[in-house]
């Protein structure tokens, strides 16, 4: 402690100040002074020279006095310097990427190298043939994030189909039996060419429930309007059928032209001339025989006789087609139609009473007798006979397709032939939404046969139900909004390179080191390996190829083994081992030979305005498209995060015992920010429940980080209980607040410092770094509560703030794009803490930039007594 020296004393310079830092600190101090006290030093010493008595001036004009300064400059320097690197010596303090890794190397722990991205690839293929696209063959996408395109391959053959390419798929629907009042109905569209029929708007329809016997439930419609529909066509007409409830079709005839019955408009009288030549009037008849000839009668002279299957037309036509049907109305006193065939016809002229004309007759191929309700009758009465001539032969008529209501999300409906149809099953198909919104999935078809005669809209199943983004509701019959890929290829990223001779061979030397010509090299995760990261390697020695392992560890001395190791600066090594642990290599000249692809950090969406380019020659291809993301990829490992893992590692001594090596062994896994563990009972059943934060947008790779999971609990772990995985999210808070900043600082500085103390995030592009503030990931927990008064504190905590207070604080959601998320109507609440959602466990906090409004309020000075 230094003494009291209020009064006039001179206070003791303590140089050199010798480092006392308590434990646990994130940076100590190592700095024996600073350019003030290297100066004081040098000046006091002066003082003391009894010599140098007589040199009194202190000012930087005189040569000995800028000399002693410019020595005091060089010992600020190297001082802080020697600070600079004391921090990088240990691991809680180190902030360089390379000190970290050199630390963490002594612990066994190699930090993570950048990994290759992949994607699924769509392929459009033209004509009708499907081409198949080769393992290996080269795509470049220019993917959010990286600044140069990235280099993919497809992982394994596959067959385009041109059909598949592109399509839709519907939400499933029933077609109902007819009851109640319908207006629109559907037809197979190829019966209209089978019937040898085309129906338009305006055309007259005859709707009848049978054709075997006369019926009362027959009526005809105006075609009001045409809507192919898939493979059926609906036509709406005008008005409503409300006839034959409970029948699943109707039979519809296309109506041409309507006859009347010869004589149905001859005048009720005749006049008669008795031989006594007197005039009397006579009522004619009008009822013609069913069952026999019908002649002249007393009353009524009906020449020529016709037969009961013969129709006198009330004009005369010049042709009819012989074997098409006659429909006629009114034969019984019931409201009745019969469908008779036409099966000649002739012309001829007629008298009925005192009409006479020319006419048709026509043969028809059975009498015109209604034999229903146990009725027979032998006469008709001709004036309610209707006679419609129809155009092609009956079609069949259904309601038109409904939305099946107990649809449950596992089948969609494909519309297409038979063929592309079988191509579906057991294949992986993608839906992507206008939006960009993507899901990938696998379906199966039905195994039964059917012609594309038919059905065309058959059921596809798929192996999950719909959710979450995607519902029944996205794919209606009319103008669907999702569209589906079917040509899905796998790709990873990484570029083949040039094969390439790394060296000479030399039995001599021991662990023989060679450098990659080129870098990055790109790994991929394999959830089968420790560590996961595989790099896309393959080393030739004398043409025969060499095996790589994670370390010389275990080996034996024959063993054909390398290893391969990343440099500070990002750059590849491949080493050999000393024949004891791995063999040493052959002598030969240019005998070692790598393949190697290069390439990491793919992540994300295609840019906009840009395509994916085949890097390869491919007949018949059309376009390639990026329906999702590109996932997977990562830069290599942060110090940080070495930071954090690395004690647990060294600490598991490569085995997975507590729920601490769990975490440590989830967080050294590329692409997870935050990982707890903790028993639980699951279903009755004790097991080790992860939860898991990943970054931002990485949802979809929480299935790798499962699988990797489990593997290592089956290779390096007690194996006695499930691991179970949750993904974590983030869970977003909105905050007002006011401060009052002292008058001797500038806002904007205060501004920025408040942000960093309260962990924003979203605003690292304006240099505020928030990771060690309140609400950054480091220093939070799942499930953690925050308080209003906690927040006020630290922001009352900046230097240049004379008080602070939190004016609206509450809970937005979660969200994998915080910018989407809507603050809430003024007046905001003000909640006194914000707790964790449903699931609190799998959620953290977190606040985001454009969910903080500060205001300031400026403080009053000090009165000057």
């Amino acid at each position: 402690m230094n003494p009291d020296c209020r009064n006039d004393c001179v206070e003791p310079l303590v140089f050199p100040k010798r480092p006392n830092n308590r434990p646990g600190l994130s940076h100590i101090d190592y700095r024996i002074g600073s350019y003030s006290d290297f100066r004081e030093t040098l000046l006091r010493n002066l003082n003391h020279e009894a010599v140098l008595e007589a040199w009194t001036h202190r000012d930087a004009d005189d040569p000995g006095i800028a000399l002693l300064e410019g020595a005091s400059i060089l010992g600020d320097i190297l001082t802080f310097y020697q600070d600079l690197y004391a921090n990088e010596a240990f691991l809680r303090t180190a902030q360089w990427r390379e000190s970290v890794a050199d630390l963490v190397r002594l612990l066994g722990y190699r930090l993570s190298p950048g990994l290759g991205g992949k994607a699924t690839f769509a392929f459009e293929v033209k004509n009708d043939k499907p081409v198949v696209v080769p393992a290996g063959f080269p795509l470049q996408a220019q993917v959010e994030g990286l600044e140069q395109a990235a280099d993919f391959e497809t992982v394994e053959e596959t067959t385009a189909y041109p059909s598949l390419s592109k399509f839709y798929l519907y939400r499933p629907t029933y077609i109902p039996d007819l009851s109640g009042e319908i207006s629109v109905f559907s037809i197979k569209t190829s019966e209209f060419e089978a019937a040898g029929v085309e129906i338009n708007a305006k055309d007259r329809l005859m709707l009848l429930d049978t054709v075997s016997e006369a019926t009362n439930n027959a009526q005809i419609f105006i075609v009001k309007e045409i809507e192919q529909e898939f493979d059926r066509t609906n036509i709406t007409i005008e008005g409503i059928w409300d006839k034959g409830g409970g029948l699943s079709e109707v039979i519809a005839y296309k109506l041409g032209r309507t006859f009347r019955h010869f004589g149905h408009n001859a005048p009720r009288q005749i006049v008669k001339i008795d031989s006594d030549d007197s005039v009397s009037q006579l009522d004619i008849t009008y009822n013609r025989k069913l069952h026999s000839s019908t002649t002249t009668t007393g009353n009524t002279t009906i020449t020529p006789s016709f037969t009961s299957r013969e129709i006198p037309l009330d004009i005369e036509v010049e042709s009819l087609l012989i074997g098409n049907m006659l429909i006629i109305e009114g034969v019984s006193v019931h409201e009745s139609a019969i469908v008779r065939i036409i099966r000649s016809f002739r012309s001829g002229s007629m008298a009925w009473g005192s009409l006479s004309g020319a006419t048709t007759f026509v043969g028809i191929d059975d009498d015109m007798d209604d034999l229903r309700f146990g009725h027979t009758h032998d006469v008709t009465d001709i004036r309610n006979l209707s006679i419609h001539e129809t155009v092609g032969l009956s079609l069949t008529l259904k309601q038109a397709r409904q939305i099946d209501p107990a649809a449950d999300g596992l089948s969609l409906y494909y519309f297409g032939d038979s063929v592309s149809y079988k191509q579906l099953n057991d294949r992986g198909i993608a839906f992507q939404k206008e939006d960009g919104i993507f899901l990938e999935m696998v379906v199966s078809t039905e195994d039964k046969e059917l012609s594309d005669d038919e059905e065309k809209l058959r059921p596809i199943f798929l192996s999950s139900p719909l959710a979450g983004d995607f519902t029944l509701g996205d794919f209606p019959l009319i103008d669907p909004n999702v569209t589906v890929y079917g040509n899905l290829v796998e790709a990873t990223q990484g570029k083949i390179e040039k094969e390439a001779v790394l060296g000479n061979g030399d039995s001599r030397q021991q662990f023989q080191t060679f450098k990659l010509p080129k870098a990055p090299l790109t790994y991929h995760n394999s959830p089968g390996e420790t560590p996961p990261e595989v790099p896309e390697l393959q080393i030739y020695v004398n043409d025969h190829l060499w095996t790589r392992v994670a370390s010389f560890f275990n080996v034996e001395p024959q063993d054909e083994i390398y290893i391969v190791r990343e440099d500070a600066n990002g750059d590849s090594w491949v080493q050999f081992g000393d024949g004891k642990t791995g063999a040493r290599l052959p002598s030969g000249i240019r005998n070692l030979v790598a393949i190697y692809r290069t390439g990491t950090g793919a992540y994300g969406a295609l840019k906009e305005e840009t395509t994916v380019q085949a890097k390869g020659k491919l007949d018949r291809l059309d376009k390639i498209q990026l329906p999702g993301v590109a996932s997977g990829g990562s830069e290599p490992e942060t110090g940080g995060n070495a930071r954090q893992a690395a004690p647990g590692k060294i600490q598991s001594l490569d085995r997975l015992v507590s729920l601490k090596d769990f975490e440590s062994e989830t967080l050294a896994i590329p692409g997870v920010l935050k990982a707890a563990a903790a028993w639980e009972l699951v279903d009755n059943v004790p097991a080790i429940v992860l939860t898991v934060l990943m970054e931002t947008g990485r949802g979809q790779e929480i299935d790798e980080v499962r699988e990797i999971l489990n593997d290592y609990n089956k290779c390096r772990g007690p194996q006695r209980f499930p691991i179970i995985v949750h993904q974590g999210h983030l869970q977003y808070v909105h905050i007002d607040a006011v401060f009052a900043l002292d008058a001797t600082f500038r806002e904007e500085p205060v501004r920025k410092a408040i942000k960093e103390a309260l962990g924003v995030t979203g605003e690292e592009g304006d240099s505020v770094d928030g990771s060690a503030g309140l609400f950054g990931l480091g220093q939070r927990w799942f499930g953690e509560n925050e308080y209003a008064t906690r927040i006020a504190g630290t922001m009352q905590n900046v230097q240049g703030v004379v008080w602070a207070k939190v004016t609206a604080l509450g809970s937005l959601g979660e969200a994998d794009d915080p910018a989407e998320l809507m603050l809430p109507a003024e007046p905001k609440p003000l909640q006194d803490r914000v707790s964790c959602i449903s699931e609190p466990t799998q959620h953290i906090l977190s606040l985001y930039g454009a969910h903080l409004y500060l205001s300031v309020s400026k403080a009053e000075s000090a009165d000057v007594c």
